[in-house]
Order: structure tokens, then sequence, then C-alpha cells
């Protein structure tokens, strides 16, 4: 599966294409070269995660799918999803079937806290239009699901797609914020 995205090369405010894909040893080979030596220390919310873990352990769980974006040959953004073991929370469609979007993050050059300015623009929203899709491709009619953390709660409340800030959640060890997509128009 190889789908053509576009990013905002920012440097020339060029749109250039871009390749989001299922994830293969080298998305999690640049992932562990490339971004974690930059992440070190940082003290970014997702400083320590380990994508090649997360890919063994996506391997063994039914339902988990890995997808990457890559442009110019390196690998820009990594996005986990649960296609089959989360339900949707909010009380109108509890129980519904949702995509979860376990872990989604963008390199460091394409965050304005690390890089200013990014490489890229684009990277999230394109992973989180990406979920969204593949909740329909699955008859979940678009509901998608995730939990935030601290520093992406601004990306998540900017984007323009129906997701409702559900506030902490107390089931979930760090409280972290989850957010749901809201459908009216559920049968």
């Amino acid at each position: 599966m190889n789908c053509t995205i576009q990013l905002l090369q920012v440097q020339d405010q060029q749109v250039i294409d871009a390749i989001l894909t299922e994830v293969t040893d080298k998305h999690l080979e640049d992932a562990r070269t490339l971004w974690e030596p930059i992440l070190e220390g940082s003290g970014q919310d997702d400083e320590y995660w380990n994508w090649v873990g997360k890919s063994r352990r996506s391997k063994l769980l039914p339902g988990d799918e890995l997808y990457a974006i890559e442009c110019e040959g390196i690998t820009q953004g990594l996005m986990m999803l649960d296609v089959l073991k989360k339900r949707c929370l909010i009380e109108s469609q509890l129980q519904r079937r949702l995509v979860y979007i376990s872990a989604l993050t963008t390199v460091p050059w394409n965050r304005p806290v690390i890089t200013n300015p990014p490489t890229y623009k684009g990277i999230g929203g394109n992973l989180v239009d990406f979920a969204v899709a593949r909740s329909y491709a699955l008859g979940y009619q678009g509901r998608i699901g995730l939990h935030a953390l601290t520093g992406a709660l601004g990306f998540y409340r900017k984007l323009r797609l129906g997701l409702l800030d559900c506030g902490p959640d107390p089931e979930e060890p760090d409280h972290l914020v989850y957010f749901e997509t809201l459908r009216m128009d559920d049968p």
C-alpha cells in the first residue's frame, strides 16, 4: 500500500509529494538512527519511544497496524493504529468500533519547538486523515480515538475533523486527554 500525499516544504513554501505507506525495516532504522539521537534529552513527550519495540509488539497483537510517511527517501512520521480492540467512549456512540491512534510522531526537524522553521509541515495532519480514511474503509464511519500527549494537545485541538476533547481520562495511567470523533449522523 502506497498513497501519494502532499507536504509543505517550509523553506521555499512549495508543496511536494510524499508517500504514506506501511512501515518497513528502513522506516524503523530511520527512527532509531536519525530521530532517537536528536530526541534524547530533548524533554519531548515521546523521547523514549522505541519504534522497533512497537513494531515487534504490533506483530503479536491482532489489529495493530503501523504506517510511515516518507519524503525524499527519509521517514518523516510514524503512526500506530489499533483497528480491532478499542471502542468508542462517547455516550452517544458508546461501544461502537473506531480506529484508535496508539502512537503518532513526526521527526524532530519537523517540530517548531526543536527546529524553527521546520523542514516540512503536514505530517501529523496527513497521518490523522489516513486514520479517518482507514476507519471509513473498515465501516467505522470515520470514528477515531486517541489519548494525546501534553505537547500535542494544541495540535489535536486545532484539527478540523470533529475531534471532541473529552478531558483527562481517569482510566488512563497518566490521565492523558482523550479525543474522539463525534459523529452526529451515526445510524
